[in-house]
Parts: C-alpha cells; structure tokens; sequence
C-alpha cells in the first residue's frame, strides 16, 4: 500500500524509475492520496525518459531542419544516450563533466544542441526544467576569417570547368549559402530575380529571399531548363568542397571555402559604400551584428575618413 497511516497522520510511500518517493504529516488520507498523485505527475515530468526525448527530437529535426544539422545533432544524441542511459535524471553536473577537456568551438556548439535538446521536452511537457539553461557558454577567441582577394578568386575561376565555374560565380553574384545554391531549382529562377530558400532561422521555418539578376547571373541563367539548377549524375548537387580545393591547390593560391565567398562578397560590397541593411538581406541574416562580422575589411570610407585627420594637425 502507497498510502497508510502512521502515528496519527497519513502518509504515501512509493518507488518510481529506482527511486524512492514518500512524505508524511497529512491529516487526511483524502490529502495524502491528493500529493501523491502530484508527486507521481513530477516524477513523469524529470528528465529519465532521456531516449525517448532524443528520438522525438531528432523526428523534430528530420521534418523541420537541414539534414546536415540533423545529423549532427543525431550524433551528438548517440553519445549521450549511451552515456546516460534513460533512467538516469541528469543534472546540471553532467552536462559540464561532458563539456570537460573539449575546445571552446565544439563544447560550445554541443551545448547549444542540448539545450535545445531540452527546451524541446519541456514544450512536449516531458519534463519541467532544463539542467543546462545555466550552464555558461566558453570563452571563444574569434578568429579572422580568411577572404581571399580578388586575383585568387579570378586564378581559381580561370581554371574550372563551365559547370563548375557558374557555380562559383553564382555564389559570389548572390552571396548565397552552399545550402541555398545546392536547392536551387528552375522554377525558383525569374526574369530579373531568382527565390532562395533556407532553415537558418532559429523558428525553423523555411524562408525565402528574393535576389536581382545582374548581367552575369542572367548569362548563366539564359538557357531555362527543369528541376534543379546544378546537378552532378542526375542529383541534386552535395556539398562539392573538393573540386574548389582542388582549384585552389593547383591554381597556386592559398586555399578558401565557399562560405568565403559570402565574406568576400559582403566586404567587397561594403568597400563600395553598400549599406549595411542591403547586405544584410542579401546574406540571409536576421541580425546586423551577424553581418558586422562579414565586413572584417577596412571600408573605403573609414580610410578616407581618417585621412582627413591628417588635415586637423
């Protein structure tokens, strides 16, 4: 029995998950049944139903978030779960002896997925709290971004083949991420604008931008076809990182990525006086601080701005 009595008060006494759950000093046993039952509702509602939770958010992810992200995240979930187990109620502690011993980038990313791990559960009402909403992020020295220069750009394009040189410039012409290129299908692509479409942003919802065609978008794009833009062997293009390596190693140039095209991009066009808000849409960021971070070379207008100091002597 759950619920007795004893030395004239009502008490409940019950195990649950390997743990013991009891309380006593209750004057009636109508109480006693009343707190146990809220007792038993909390005891659903902690984290050691760790398993299911990952299994439901990686659904989540499936349906909601790039594959790329949800494969992270599904390894991640993979180590703990075999760390933690399901029973296990996994405390603040845990999460930090996790992060112990990992670099400042990779703990930091970890922790982000799961806290939204459990930010996830607690919508779902699986549980009342989130052992990790206080753990503090790392410290990070941001380092610079690597934009390579014009010439090194102009090099490697010499030396790719048409398809994979339309590829690259419409990176650079749109400043798109490689996500948002690889998707990109004919009937995204207008007259004198092309739709982009991506699941950057933190609702995961899937968001368009409208981008212009200048003269050599509209070259590449001049010849309509059907599904998507860029394909390799009938698919839709991966993520192609070695053929720009390749390019990069055999036109003599220190190597870039795609991504820093978009930097290349964003400082070129702030160099030729483009404001920020216009830059930012084009990138896709919902924050100017995010885009602040792109502009990492001297603008134009700084450097004759502090030349004209030279004049106040």
């Amino acid at each position: 029995m759950t619920i007795y009595r004893h030395q004239g008060k009502w008490r409940f006494d019950f195990w649950k998950k390997g743990m013991r759950h009891r309380q006593a000093g209750f004057l009636t046993k109508e109480k006693a049944r009343i707190a146990e039952a809220e007792a038993r509702k909390k005891v659903k509602r902690t984290n050691t139903d760790f398993i299911s939770w990952c299994e439901s958010r990686l659904d989540d992810l499936n349906e909601r978030r790039t594959s790329k992200y949800a494969a992270e995240n599904e390894k991640l979930l993979k180590k703990l779960t075999l760390m933690w187990g399901s029973e296990k109620e996994i405390t603040r502690q845990d999460i930090e002896d996790y992060l112990k011993g990992k670099s400042p980038y990779v703990a930091n990313k970890e922790l982000r997925m799961i806290k939204a791990l459990f930010n996830h559960a607690i919508e779902r009402e699986k549980t009342d709290y989130n052992p990790a909403q206080k753990v503090k992020y790392f410290s990070v020295k941001r380092r610079k971004k690597y934009i390579p220069p014009k010439s090194d750009v102009d090099k490697v394009l010499t030396i790719l083949n048409q398809e994979q040189r339309e590829y690259i410039l419409v990176i650079i012409n749109t400043m798109a991420r490689v996500g948002e290129v690889n998707k990109l299908k004919w009937e995204d692509v207008f007259d004198d604008y092309l739709i982009l479409k991506t699941r950057k942003s933190k609702n995961s919802d899937l968001t368009e931008r409208a981008i212009p065609l200048n003269k050599t978008l509209k070259q590449i794009f001049k010849d309509r076809k059907e599904g998507f833009v860029f394909t390799f062997r009938g698919e839709p293009y991966g993520y192609r990182s070695k053929f720009l390596k390749n390019a990069c190693k055999k036109a003599g140039v220190k190597r870039f990525t795609y991504h820093a095209l978009r930097h290349y991009g964003a400082s070129t066009l702030a160099n030729a006086g483009v404001s920020l808000p216009d830059i930012q849409t084009l990138l896709g960021h919902q924050r100017t601080t995010t885009t602040d971070i792109y502009l990492q070379s001297i603008r134009g207008s700084l450097k004759d701005a502090v030349k004209k100091l030279e004049d106040l002597k």
